[in-house]
């Protein structure tokens, strides 16, 4: 009854991705085994698993406001980033992230990332990212300005030494295995990642909580609610 309850209630939330009234939802979702091992392995009772429910629905309805308003977010720019014609962007400890959307060339858009969208950070070295492929975290290429068609750069409005401990913590959690549903609303165990927690972990560690909207999970939009980040870059 359990798990037929928490399935029922996550294939919900993915078939509402498709009707909410965007094209950004429109496509073939292949169900990952995690699912049901998240399932399998899942002590939810009935009332977590509607609260579950409803941080899905909320963060796909927050989604579709982001892509909805895209073209009127608030940009604190960075003229730096904008002037910029290199393949890299952002500055160190900025989070990188991109959405769905049909013209970006590369499938880790949507299959490394929460739902629709992905995210990762930069690195000290800004032509580096911190970032979690299938084949687990890695120190990786900055090319994000050229990966995608569609990115934001977020940066935390935070000291200075704080993002420092962040990057150097997130160093010490390369190789750290990819995993989305086994620990998708359990953000603090950290055996396993996937894109989003890893950033959040880095920074909470660290002593900062960047989740704006405290749930269970922190996708990449979630970072977008805090208080204590801006958006200081739109490309696309």
């Amino acid at each position: 009854m359990k798990k037929k309850l928490i399935s029922s209630l996550l294939c919900s939330a993915l078939i509402f991705a498709n009707v909410i009234g965007t094209n950004v939802y429109a496509f073939d979702i292949k169900i990952d085994p995690g699912i049901q091992s998240y399932v399998d392995k899942s002590k939810t009772n009935a009332i977590e698993a509607e609260s579950i429910y409803k941080e899905i629905i909320d963060t796909l309805s927050f989604q579709a406001y982001i892509e909805k308003n895209w073209n009127n977010l608030t940009v604190e720019k960075d003229m730096d980033l904008y002037n910029s014609t290199d393949k890299s962007v952002g500055k160190p400890g900025d989070i990188l992230i991109t959405v769905f959307d049909k013209t970006n060339s590369d499938i880790n858009a949507i299959t490394m990332g929460s739902l629709t969208t992905h995210a990762a950070f930069v690195d000290s070295d800004p032509t580096k990212v911190l970032e979690l492929f299938q084949d687990g975290i890695g120190n990786r290429e900055n090319d994000w300005r050229t990966r995608y068609k569609k990115i934001l750069v977020v940066r935390p409005k935070i000291d200075s030494k704080i993002i420092a401990d962040a990057i150097a913590y997130g160093h010490t959690r390369i190789g750290t295995p990819f995993s989305y549903f086994s620990n998708m609303f359990q953000k603090t165990k950290i055996d396993k990642y996937y894109c989003s927690q890893f950033v959040w972990d880095c920074y909470f560690k660290s002593g900062v909580d960047l989740d704006g909207n405290g749930g269970k999970a922190v996708f990449p939009y979630d970072f977008l609610r805090s208080d204590k980040v801006s958006i200081v870059y739109k490309q696309g």
